[in-house]
């Protein structure tokens, strides 16, 4: 399916996502500001280092496969509304149809010219988006929960990150844990607090510069708890599985397979065919976008992909 517009829709995230995001992050937000990078050692236990090659036997180039099963919404995986940025500064929101593609696009904002990074995240377990963080180009970072709500003030300095994320619960305790890049290749993870507030960072480990892309929503394999892939540089993915421990939060990588090279941005949604497996979408260098469905297997936790539509080459931001 192309992204051409159609009508609006009256979802939750049509309520959260509204130009008064972008107003905020010129300095309306309100609360306390925790939490910014610190350029001292962080808080936390250094985990293992995660960028030594697993055993599992590579996998085939990427390649057009079958279109993905149909299913309903189950399981403890999200399922959200994917959103794009262009380059006017307009907000799209594509919600999943459930069957392997998105509805028709509706229009959620404007004036995002002024974010320059933004995650989605589910606060209260439901499956469905219910608040963002936002990163202005100015590096402050904010949580907007939605409608009226005031706008939280996490912190300024964000913009020693070039990758940030979150893949959900990464220890137990927060739904959303948030994953960050340095432009050093160290990766960091900051904890969520109830009140939205973030953790001091703690050390994931060193080496992440080789990656040129790191995505993930959700459980890929099955076990419960939730996990990331990463592209190199040589066009290869991996597979990081987690596991539930916040000093340590993955185990060593395993090889997915070569040729996603052929992509320029990797995204993770959740749910999308409504199969109860979180699944891994990939825009192509011609602007295609691809959607590879989560089977539950570890070495190989993507079925064969299945064309969604092309143009997405006009957003300068996915999310």
């Amino acid at each position: 399916m192309t992204h051409t517009s159609g009508r609006k829709r009256g979802r939750v995230m049509s309520r959260v996502v509204t130009a008064a995001i972008a107003v905020a992050l010129m300095g309306t937000a309100a609360g306390t500001a925790v939490a910014a990078p610190a350029t001292t050692a962080p808080a936390g236990t250094a985990a293992k280092a995660t960028a030594k090659a697993g055993t599992a036997k590579p996998k085939a180039a990427p390649r057009k496969g079958i279109a993905a099963p149909q299913g309903i919404l189950s399981g403890s995986n999200p399922s959200f509304s994917l959103l794009a940025v262009d380059d006017l500064g307009l907000l799209w929101d594509y919600e999943p149809n459930g069957r392997g593609n998105f509805e028709d696009r509706s229009l959620s904002g404007s004036n995002w010219d002024g974010v320059s990074a933004a995650i989605q995240v589910d606060t209260d377990r439901d499956g469905r988006t219910d608040g963002q963080y936002l990163r202005g180009f100015d590096g402050k970072l904010l949580f907007y929960p939605g409608g009226d709500a005031p706008k939280q003030a996490i912190g300024p300095g964000w913009n020693i990150y070039d990758r940030m994320l979150s893949p959900g619960d990464l220890g137990g305790a927060s739904p959303s844990d948030i994953l960050a890049r340095d432009k050093s290749g160290v990766l960091w993870l900051y904890l969520a607090r109830p009140d939205n507030t973030l953790s001091d960072r703690i050390r994931v480990g060193g080496g992440w510069d080789q990656y040129t892309d790191i995505a993930g929503r959700g459980d890929l394999n099955g076990d419960g708890l939730n996990d990331i892939v990463a592209k190199d540089r040589s066009g290869n993915l991996w597979f990081y599985k987690g596991t539930g421990n916040t000093n340590d939060p993955f185990e060593s990588r395993v090889k997915v397979g070569g040729g996603w090279d052929i992509y320029n941005t990797l995204v993770g949604t959740g749910d999308v065919d409504h199969d109860g497996r979180s699944d891994l979408l990939a825009r192509d260098k011609s602007g295609v976008l691809w959607l590879y469905s989560g089977n539950g297997n570890q070495s190989d936790p993507f079925n064969n992909r299945t064309k969604i539509g092309g143009g997405w080459n006009e957003f300068r931001l996915m999310f």
